[in-house]
């Protein structure tokens, strides 16, 4: 064969010469002409187009089965503040201010227990078995014990919050307490490093990526169990909206909470995780899994 005969991946150019086959064409050149920016919404689209068909060609009960524009009208009303039982933003502000305060004192209690035991074989063995008893239990079950426990009121929604968000950051601080270098406990302990320094040098650097990777799923199940406390008996917050309206069999601006509520987790993983996530790791190059829970 000459040696500038074409071969079976080149093809004529408008030049006259040849390229390859490949190039411009085939798979990688469509993704390509997808803007990167645009690329996340495509299934959210997709979605949403499902949904219309569903909800308003074939099922036909909107007060049931709302319809996007039904739930795009109830998302404006919410933002505006209209709402039978009072502000909306009140009632939003009672439910981020449980969370807030529950998932700040959850992550301060499982750090300090996870290194604690991180270090103590026998007692990580312990509470691990423990902690792992505890998330297999519903968090609706929890609900009830604290509600039978202090009785209806905000005591109920923090307890419970603190007690399931404090199990994942536990475990995560436990496992990242496992994984230092003993060699380096033992150094430490020779130059006679204080606590500060070695929780500031040696311990938060290791335990980060799995605090981190664990809080996402923390953060996630403190929503649902929020929400969860609210409905059941609480005089204030957006699970009375959400049960205000169950109770109305009128289903769009249950929906339409719903929708602002995972809009608040993404915008709270991608950007707040994950800015932690993308420092820590710069400094251990290394992602952990992460602790599921109900």
């Amino acid at each position: 064969m000459p040696a500038d005969a074409p071969t079976l991946d080149q093809k004529p150019n408008a030049d006259g010469g040849m390229t390859p086959a490949s190039e411009g064409s085939g798979h990688g050149a469509r993704e390509h002409r997808v803007p990167r920016w645009l690329r996340p919404w495509i299934p959210m689209g997709v979605l949403v187009v499902v949904w219309w068909v569903v909800t308003d060609l074939v099922l036909q009960k909107p007060r049931i089965y709302p319809t996007p524009q039904l739930v795009a009208g109830e998302l404006g009303r919410i933002l505006s503040g209209e709402s039978p039982l009072g502000s909306t933003y009140a009632h939003a502000g009672a439910t981020l201010a449980r969370l807030l305060v529950a998932f700040l004192a959850a992550f301060v209690i499982g750090t300090v227990l996870g290194i604690v035991a991180g270090r103590v074989k026998s007692l990580f063995d312990f509470s691990n078995s423990l902690v792992w008893i505890g998330l297999a239990v519903p968090s609706v079950v929890w609900v009830f014990v604290f509600l039978v426990v202090f009785g209806i009121g905000d005591v109920v929604p923090v307890v419970a919050l603190v007690v399931m968000l404090t199990t994942p950051v536990f475990l995560g601080s436990a496992e990242g307490a496992k994984a230092i270098d003993r060699e380096l406990l033992e150094m430490a302990a020779s130059y006679r490093a204080d606590w500060r320094s070695r929780l500031r040098d040696l311990y938060l650097p290791a335990i980060l990526p799995f605090m981190l990777a664990n809080g996402r799923v923390a953060f996630a199940l403190g929503i649902k169990v929020v929400i969860i406390a609210e409905v059941v008996g609480l005089p204030n917050g957006i699970g009375l909206l959400v049960k205000y309206w169950k109770d109305q069999l009128y289903m769009a601006p249950v929906v339409a909470w719903g929708v602002l509520l995972i809009v608040m987790g993404f915008v709270v993983d991608r950007w707040l995780f994950g800015y932690f996530e993308k420092r820590s790791l710069r400094r251990t190059g290394a992602r952990v899994s992460v602790v599921s829970a109900e």
